[in-house]
Formats: C-alpha cells, sequence, structure tokens
C-alpha cells in the first residue's frame, strides 16, 4: 500500500526547493534510454548518494527529511522528464533489493504521474504531493503530454 500527503511541505519550503529545480542554474545528468519498454530518456540531479552529500542545494531537502521522520538517507535524487507526443508507461520495478521506504515528491503539475501494480492504481503529479511507499512495491513513471516538463523528487530512505 501507498500513503498519499497533499501539501506535505509547509509554503516557503516548497517553494525554495521548485525555484531551485526549474532554474537554469540547476545541474541536470543526462540518463539515455533507461527503460526498454519505452526507451525513455530522463535527466536527474543527485541531492544524497552513497552516504554523502552531492549537491551544494542539499540544505533545500532537509525539511523533507524531518517531515518524514528518516533516520537515514540512502538517495535523494530529482528526477525530469521532457514533455513526450504521447503518454508512456516505463517498466514497473523496485527501487532496492532490500525492505526500505519510498517517497516521491512531485514537484510541478502534470498529467503524468506513478502507476503501481498491486494495487492497480495511479498517484497524479500534483504539486507539493507526496506519495510514501515500501520500496519492494512495483510501481512506474508515467510520462506526461500536457506541461513542458515533470519534475519529482524521488527519497529512499530508512
Amino acid at each position: 500500500m501507498f500513503k498519499v500527503i497533499k501539501n506535505f511541505l509547509e509554503p516557503e519550503d516548497f517553494n525554495a526547493l521548485k525555484s531551485f529545480l526549474i532554474s537554469e542554474n540547476i545541474e541536470w545528468h543526462y540518463h539515455p534510454k533507461t527503460d526498454i519498454k519505452t526507451d525513455k530518456e530522463w535527466f536527474n540531479h543527485c541531492f544524497f548518494n552513497n552516504n554523502e552529500i552531492t549537491s551544494s542545494a542539499f540544505k533545500l531537502v532537509k525539511p523533507i527529511i524531518q517531515k518524514l521522520e528518516s533516520k537515514a538517507i540512502i538517495r535523494i535524487r530529482a528526477n525530469l522528464d521532457v514533455r513526450n507526443p504521447k503518454t508512456y508507461q516505463c517498466s514497473y520495478h523496485t527501487d532496492y533489493p532490500f525492505e526500505c521506504k519510498t517517497a516521491i515528491l512531485y514537484i510541478t503539475d502534470c498529467n503524468g504521474g506513478t502507476q503501481f501494480k498491486n494495487p492497480n492504481k495511479k498517484v497524479s503529479c500534483k504539486e507539493n504531493q507526496i506519495v510514501i511507499f515500501d520500496s519492494q512495491t512495483q510501481h512506474s513513471a508515467i510520462t506526461q503530454t500536457d506541461a513542458k516538463q515533470k519534475i519529482v523528487l524521488n527519497i529512499n530512505y530508512f
């Protein structure tokens, strides 16, 4: 199962994070064709990985860590999808081969989202909405056709 929380962050914390993620000053890293099913390409900006801070903007994600009451962070990264001419659902996957938590914070509104396999439900991309679930839950990204960009923050933690 999963839990959806609307208006997860305080407006000032969310707006600071969103402003950074949509700015021209952010460094996005390209990932070519990572999904065999859709031939999907995407970009990411990593805030934390392999037990170290990887972004000078790490302070912007601290309010999320506090609200999730995380004991330890595995990875925090922002994912960026550009608009597609049609909607694609990527392959189902789990984030890690061990038990932990995943949280996806939606930064932008669009008609994309996250599809869960069991139960067969979609969570839509709504600004400042978060979905929290066990990392062993199979899920997939759904691309957008209506907005120039879909930005989500993916947090894996204990």
